[in-house]
């Protein structure tokens, strides 16, 4: 398994966690961004890391993490501070997840780099 998926099954780990201590709900919320999805959610992405494909598994856990935001459960520092101690605790270099993380920068933008310009 790569660097990448392994942090994103850390980071999994760490949401499931959080969620399962999660003890306010907001009922408003759609089904999909409920608790109980998004524990089934952790465990699909555990399941899947080592033969899924490693867009899928950016996607899940993004998802994730914006119904995490959603309930409450944590703010953008918070997904921050949760995503360091993901990559200290994996010894993932910073310059090697900046994809992963780029979403969590509000003064970023987003740039497609389709391929076959020039």
């Amino acid at each position: 398994m790569d660097d990448a998926s392994l942090l994103i099954v850390a980071m999994a780990k760490h949401c499931k966690s959080v969620i399962e201590n999660w003890n306010k709900s907001v009922p408003d919320l759609p089904l999909a961004l409920r608790p109980k999805h998004l524990l089934w959610m952790c465990n699909k992405i555990e399941e899947h890391a080592e033969g899924g494909p490693a867009t899928k598994l950016h996607r899940w856990i993004g998802f994730v993490q914006s119904a995490m935001v959603a309930n409450r459960m944590l703010n953008l520092d918070g997904l921050k501070t949760m995503f360091d101690e993901a990559k200290r605790a994996h010894g993932v270099a910073g310059h090697d997840m900046e994809d992963l993380i780029d979403h969590l920068d509000p003064t970023s933008s987003f740039e497609l780099d389709i391929g076959g310009e020039g």
